[in-house]
């Protein structure tokens, strides 16, 4: 179990809250103990008989009272006791106010925490996730530690309440109340395999909700494809499925919780008549110490069945914050050293690969890429083709610095590409991918994302630059046109030549094309290249293709088989290679 590090990691974040909350939990105790000592009295003088254990208290009240000029009586000690309870009720609820505020504060300083681990890891990292995952840690799982914080500190608080009623029994009578501890502790034992039985409940509910958010995010995901092919009852069995087991689940937790609650009701009366009895059987306490230890004890009961309640819900979400801890442990150990600031790095003369390898696991037989040299000259149009599942699409997440080689260096004009300079790289690159990425926003959010600073007229000559300014001129709204979730509202052309105006927005000195025409008709095709051909000589471009339009009037074609480069050239002088690779890939549908 990983309680320590739960309270280490809460009690480092809420520091002086706790404090305050710990002195209003001290007062509350002090009035409960007060209040208590206060029955003593009121006892005598209700004429039910002088309690023993508190023999002189009473006339310590009167002489209280006569010193302020007031004459005891039985309301006026009824009235301090009310007035008593009054004020400590108005301390609990500062107390708990702040007890939200912690839980709230504590929440959020997880979420912002796991974030922050989550945009400072590396690449590689994100490649071993399942998004549903990521989702669901940063939402329900840290919301469900955060309430466990929260129990933590009621059960202090109730914890803190019992050994007040604890103390005031054992001035009553240390016999009975050291029986009653026997009792309660026999008790707590005999819950134990309930408490255990409630941890992994949590985890099997946490394995649930894991199925239910990756059901959803990968439904949504395929929701066109399964609509069109009419699969749309196979989502739907199978999200029936996981949530009649999470519903079932519920079922079977609360019907947990209620039998531990029952069963230590039950406990707790059977000990209270066992109480009763040897106090008055054996004990022969009298009737004013009879009625107080009853008092007492029926205070006591409650706040020890609250406080193994809160405990079991405590444990029942702990597995929440060692799914938050595991990944926080996870991502921080892939944390990138990243420099700050918007620095900018701009290529002046060539990126050189070097023997480059790289594995996604470091044990496969086989490497991504491995033993690649290649040199981008600057300002000229560099194409990397080969057949699905070659290496591209790794080496171009290498010349990004996504990814780190196992071996071998890229530089940038002659500097590697490590963490001094990696922020400021960074900053200088225009990526358009394959799937266009965008908001569900208007067009001006979806550029004004890139650079927030840009101009109306900025936004106007990207949209040119990138073919997308006739069309965006034809919208309803213009540039406040909302492209709907991922762009749905607009073409796979559109969106394209948005996702192209939106990396050129950051004036790139390195522009990396991802297969972005890959999925795009021979029209928007050639809209999105004649873009690119116009940029040509502005920046250095590395277009990724499986089309041999797209890379005809490049000035490089860099041929990648198997992980490894195979060719460079011109595409007229890679074409003319009758035994080639480039032409045996220009026969085959990969390029042809």
């Amino acid at each position: 179990m990983m309680l320590p590090a739960f309270l280490t990691s809460f009690l480092r974040h809420a520091r002086w809250r706790v404090g305050v909350v710990v002195a209003l939990l001290v007062a509350v105790a002090l009035l409960e103990a007060a209040g208590l000592l206060l029955l003593m009295p009121l006892v005598e003088l209700l004429g039910l008989g002088q309690v023993q254990a508190a023999a002189g208290l009473a006339g310590a009240w009167r002489r209280g009272f006569e010193a302020l000029g007031i004459r005891p009586s039985f309301e006026l000690v009824l009235c301090s006791f009310v007035g008593l309870l009054i004020f400590q009720a108005g301390l609990r609820r500062l107390a708990d106010h702040y007890n939200a505020l912690i839980e709230a504060a504590y929440t959020a300083h997880l979420r912002d925490r796991l974030y922050d681990s989550l945009v400072q890891a590396r690449w590689l990292v994100f490649t071993r996730l399942r998004a549903a995952d990521l989702t669901r840690v940063l939402t329900q799982e840290v919301d469900n530690a955060g309430f466990a914080a929260q129990q933590g500190v009621t059960m202090a608080t109730l914890c803190g309440l019992a050994l007040v009623h604890l103390s005031v029994a054992l001035m009553l009578s240390p016999p009975l109340t050291g029986l009653a501890l026997v009792c309660g502790l026999a008790v707590a034992a005999a819950m134990r395999p309930l408490n255990r039985r409630a941890h992994a409940a949590g985890r099997t509910g946490q394995q649930h909700r894991a199925e239910m958010n990756a059901a959803i995010t990968e439904h949504l995901a395929g929701f066109k494809v399964a609509k069109s092919q009419g699969r749309g009852g196979h989502h739907l069995e199978r999200f029936r499925r996981v949530t009649h087991a999470i519903a079932s689940h519920a079922i079977a937790t609360r019907r947990l919780f209620s039998a531990s609650r029952v069963y230590f009701e039950l406990a707790g009366w059977l000990a209270l008549m066992t109480f009763l009895y040897v106090a008055v059987a054996w004990a022969r306490l009298g009737t004013a110490q009879l009625v107080l230890m009853v008092f007492v004890f029926t205070r006591l009961l409650p706040r020890i069945g609250a406080i193994q309640s809160t405990w079991q819900q405590l444990t029942h979400f702990q597995p929440a914050f060692e799914a938050v801890a595991k990944l926080l442990t996870e991502l921080d150990a892939e944390r990138e050293a990243l420099a700050a600031g918007d620095a900018r790095l701009e290529l002046q003369h060539e990126i050189r690969l070097e023997h480059v390898a790289f594995s996604y696991d470091g044990g496969a037989p086989q490497a991504a890429v491995e033993g690649v040299s290649f040199t981008i000259p600057a300002r000229r149009m560099t194409a990397l083709v080969g057949p699905s599942g070659a290496g591209k699409t790794t080496l171009a997440d290498l010349i990004l610095g996504l990814l780190t080689p196992a071996q071998g260096r890229v530089l940038v004009d002659g500097a590697p590409l490590d963490g001094a300079g990696l922020a400021a790289w960074r900053n200088s690159i225009g990526y358009v991918p394959q799937e266009p990425f965008l908001f569900h926003d208007t067009i001006r959010a979806n550029l004004l994302w890139a650079r927030a600073e840009a101009t109306e007229p900025e936004l106007k000559a990207v949209l040119s630059a990138a073919a997308a300014e006739e069309f965006v001129a034809r919208l309803p709204q213009g540039l406040d046109t909302v492209v709907g979730d991922r762009g749905v509202r607009l073409s796979g052309g559109e969106r394209q030549r948005l996702t192209l105006a939106r990396a050129l927005l950051r004036r790139p000195t390195l522009l990396l094309l991802d297969e972005a025409t890959s999925s795009l008709d021979g029209e928007n095709e050639r809209f999105v290249q004649t873009a690119i051909e116009q940029l040509q000589g502005e920046l250095t471009i590395v277009v990724i293709a499986h089309r041999l339009s797209t890379i005809q009037k490049a000035d490089q074609v860099v041929v990648i088989e198997r992980g490894a480069v195979t060719e460079t050239g011109t595409p007229a002088e890679l074409a003319a290679r009758e035994h080639g690779s480039f032409r045996r890939l220009m026969q085959s549908p990969a390029i042809g």
